[in-house]
């Protein structure tokens, strides 16, 4: 499946429509709520999808399709809740009606004219739709979703089967990156790609436009146009930051075949209040999704390595050097090798990402390959004939 996402410009009577029936998707969904809920409290009955799309099967104010969309999403809700609960997350989320404002989407889970899509598209109640295709659609379209954003723009996200791998050149070299706050990646050919951190460079606009919305009046327009002008300040951030994401993962997919990148708990980090923000703005774990989905769209592989000892660690004689953060070159006082820092690291997330590939193949299966513990040189010594303990 891939999604495809488009500008929507609709006519005022459109704007009126889609309004209201966004309306009436959140009535909707939150009388359903209720009924799950009273179900289960009065009766001690558990009402299934099934049981929901019942309820809204005499419902003639929106389309068949979106109304039983609606149930699914309670049904999908539950069922997120409570594997929440199985993997013991902190915050469980139980489902929680929906208040005015927070309900923006309308999906329709099966399109009845896929052949028009890409050429003008119709949705129900609400008309043909004036939209930029500023991309052609690959694969066959299966659902459609008209949402609107908090900026007041209006979009809609086609998603698609059956889709082809995107015909990038993939290069046949391998490469260890990595992700840090001064230089955003680092490679171990010695390359520096840096973030243009967008939180950072609108922070004093995005301040003064928060103090203007805190301080209009709740409910009246003048609030309202003080949202509207934070919200594309929000979305300006976003898009840059996709922007720069999408461009960057194409360009080292076609020089690179094979990345090994940190597999980094990015959620631990965020909760050092001295590099929050930074990390925020930089977005590891969204660019590494990104590299990954491109990677294995365009037939290449994206491999994430334990980021264990790969700064401290000397890339020429394997030995610990320890290192502060302040630190920003590697000085080995065993074999004299004297690098960036971030080079460093990144060439023994190479060596261990190659390590852990070649011991992977000798591994019995379902036994995850680690190279923690053992230096690169008898790692790469090892006979392959002998099977490992």
């Amino acid at each position: 499946m891939k999604s495809y996402k488009y500008r929507v410009y609709p006519t005022k009577k459109q704007v009126t429509e889609i309004s209201l029936q966004i309306e009436k998707g959140r009535l909707l969904y939150n009388k359903l709520l209720a009924l799950k809920k009273d179900a289960y409290k009065n009766n001690g009955i558990n009402l299934s999808r099934k049981d929901l799309y019942r309820q809204v099967k005499e419902n003639n104010e929106m389309h068949s399709q979106v109304s039983q969309n609606i149930a699914g999403r309670i049904d999908k809700a539950y069922k997120n809740f409570f594997a929440r609960i199985k993997r013991r997350e902190r915050k469980k989320g139980f489902p929680r009606f929906k208040k005015h404002g927070a309900y923006n989407s309308l999906t329709l889970p099966q399109i009845t004219n896929p052949n028009n899509i890409g050429k003008k598209t119709y949705f129900p109640k609400i008309g043909w739709l004036n939209i930029k295709y500023h991309r052609a659609i690959q694969g066959t379209p299966k659902t459609l979703t008209i949402k609107k954003a908090k900026s007041g723009k209006y979009f809609i996200t086609i998603s698609c089967g059956n889709v082809p791998k995107e015909r990038i050149k993939v290069g046949n070299r391998e490469v260890g990156i990595d992700l840090g706050l001064n230089h955003f990646i680092t490679t171990s050919d010695g390359e520096f790609f840096d973030h243009p951190k967008p939180m950072k460079q609108l922070s004093n606009q995005r301040k003064r436009l928060a103090r203007q919305f805190s301080k209009t009046k709740k409910r009246s327009n003048n609030r309202n146009k003080a949202r509207v002008k934070l919200a594309r300040t929000d979305e300006k951030i976003t898009n840059t930051r996709n922007d720069f994401g999408w461009k960057l993962c194409r360009k080292l997919i076609e020089k690179y075949g094979a990345i090994y990148a940190e597999n980094l708990n990015v959620k631990g980090m965020i909760k050092n209040h001295y590099f929050a923000r930074a990390i925020t703005d930089v977005s590891w774990s969204d660019f590494t999704n990104k590299l990954s989905f491109k990677a294995e769209s365009a037939g290449g592989k994206v491999v994430k390595v334990n980021p264990k000892n790969t700064s401290q660690k000397c890339s020429g004689c394997g030995e610990i050097v320890r290192k502060t953060l302040a630190t920003r070159t590697h000085k080995c006082p065993y074999c004299g090798l004297e690098i960036d820092r971030d080079i460093n690291a990144a060439q023994n997330i190479l060596t261990k990402g190659k390590i852990g590939q070649e011991l992977s193949k000798y591994k019995p299966v379902g036994v995850e390959a680690t190279t923690d513990g053992i230096s690169p040189k008898q790692a790469l010594s090892m006979k392959q004939e002998i099977p490992l303990q």
